[in-house]
């Protein structure tokens, strides 16, 4: 009786934890406003003047759509140098798609606390350091924090729609 019991919270807590979806305050669209100590990430994680100037002086977006599953949505990282798309994205759940630096990654979201979390682990060589960017809400501001080497960035996006 206790085995079956155990097995069925075990099967339980399983589906719970496959069924996560993003929380409703993730959805729409989040306009970069300004930025803290990112210059010093960039610094940190061996990028040079230009690179970095390149980096800074681009726009940004973040875009999060619904689909027509609960357990899935849609990412843009819209710049003005080159956007991404991720398309039925679930929680937990590792997919290759294309980063920012044009190489192929193994990307991860994840939820925990209320904060979002995207993993990017770059699959061919190149300048891309595996990374994780953390989303979280601070105020009005959809908040991206990122850390290499002890030093931390941080990107205060506002909702636009």
């Amino acid at each position: 009786m206790c085995a079956k019991i155990a097995l069925a919270v075990l099967v339980l807590g399983v589906a719970t934890a496959s069924a996560a979806t993003l929380p409703d305050k993730f959805y729409g669209t989040f306009d970069l406003d300004h930025s803290e100590n990112f210059d010093e990430y960039l610094t940190a994680k061996g990028y040079g003047w230009f690179t970095r100037k390149l980096v800074t002086l681009a726009t940004f977006k973040k875009v999060f759509t619904r689909t027509d599953s609960k357990t899935l949505f849609d990412f843009s990282n819209l710049t003005s140098k080159k956007d991404n798309h991720y398309k039925n994205i679930e929680l937990g759940k590792t997919f290759k798609g294309e980063g920012i630096d044009s190489t192929q990654h193994e990307i991860t979201f994840t939820l925990k606390d209320g904060h979002l979390f995207e993993h990017h682990k770059p699959l061919e060589g190149g300048d891309a350091k595996e990374e994780t960017y953390e989303y979280l809400f601070e105020g009005d501001f959809l908040l991206v924090r990122m850390s290499y080497n002890g030093v931390e960035g941080r990107r205060y996006y506002k909702r636009i729609a």
